[in-house]
Parts: C-alpha cells; structure tokens; sequence
C-alpha cells in the first residue's frame, strides 16, 4: 500500500526519536538519522510515483573533484540525480548559516553540486547549481520528541519531486564543457 505523506512523516518522527533517545547506546546525533532518512527517501520516492527500488539512497559517496564525501548520493533508475548532507538536529537546513569552521568549509565545497538536499531531520532545503530552490521546509514538530507526531510542512513533497525528477543541464559549447571540467 502506498503511504500518504503524513504516514511517512510520523515513522520517520517514530523512528528517529528511538534511536535519538535511546538511553543504553549514543551516537552522533547526525547518524541516528540515517536509517530513519533512508526509508523517508524511499516512501517520498513512492509517494513521487516511483516504482520500488527506483530510488536508491548510497551512504558516504566520495566527490574526489570537491575533496569532499556528502552523506548520500542518490540514484534515480540507476542514474546520479544528486547529494544528500544530513546534520545533527537542530543545526537547521540553511548551510549559508552554519556556524562552525568545519560546516562552512564544506559548504563551500558542496555547494558547487548541481543537485543537494540538507536536512536537519527538522528542516529540509534544496539547492541546485548552488542557489536556493524553494522555500525552506520545516516539519510540523521536533525530530527528536514528537516521534509520531511529527507531520510534513508545506512543500516537502514538492522539494522531494524537484530534487528526484532533476535534470542536468548540457553544456552547449566546448568553453561551457572544459568550464564544467574545470579546465
């Protein structure tokens, strides 16, 4: 059966919230969203019309150009559609704001990929070539104490069909083609 996107909202939320407040075993926060995430993906993917398994979330994906390993790359019928940078709970989805050396020295280096959700489990952003797509998405609740009741904000879908159903944009010139290189 395939699930409605408050379904989807309130298992991700379920789901988080046991592994953020498991008493016997911690982690980075940023990490406890993980599996969580990816079956989020999944379900957006169905709820976007994609047939199972269409959708395909690869954890620590290496972009050697960029010096930098985003946590997901995601495939759509098997073909790259883009990056996924997940961060703790809390720290938000607008990498333009992010506080610490680290954070912003990777979002200099994300930034120049074409295709980018990030996520703080709360809210969600998209970026494309760089440049803020869509309104920012905050979820109705808090990722680690409303477990199910955790419900999608205005756009979420949306952002979701945007990023999958991306399309890459071919050079018209040899210039355009060595630019994209970086030649």
């Amino acid at each position: 059966m395939k699930p409605t996107l408050v379904d989807a909202i309130a298992q991700f939320g379920r789901n988080a919230k046991a592994k953020l407040a498991n008493p016997s075993v911690t982690g980075e926060p940023e990490d406890q969203l993980r599996g969580p995430f990816e079956q989020l993906v999944r379900q957006m993917a169905a709820l976007c019309g994609f047939a199972p398994g269409a959708v395909v979330t690869v954890g620590e994906t290496s972009v050697a150009a960029l010096h930098t390993r985003p946590d997901y790359a995601i495939t759509v019928n098997g073909a790259l559609a883009g990056f996924v940078e997940l961060k703790a709970p809390g720290k938000g989805a607008d990498p333009r704001r992010m506080k610490g050396a680290h954070d912003k020295a990777q979002w200099l280096r994300l930034q120049s990929l074409p295709n980018l959700i990030y996520a703080d489990g709360n809210e969600f952003s998209l970026w494309q070539d760089g440049k803020f797509e869509s309104a920012m998405v905050r979820l109705d609740g808090d990722i680690e104490s409303s477990g199910a009741k955790l419900a999608p904000g205005p756009g979420l879908q949306a952002l979701f069909e945007s990023f999958f159903q991306w399309k890459p944009i071919a050079p018209r010139t040899a210039k355009e083609v060595f630019k994209e290189m970086g030649i």
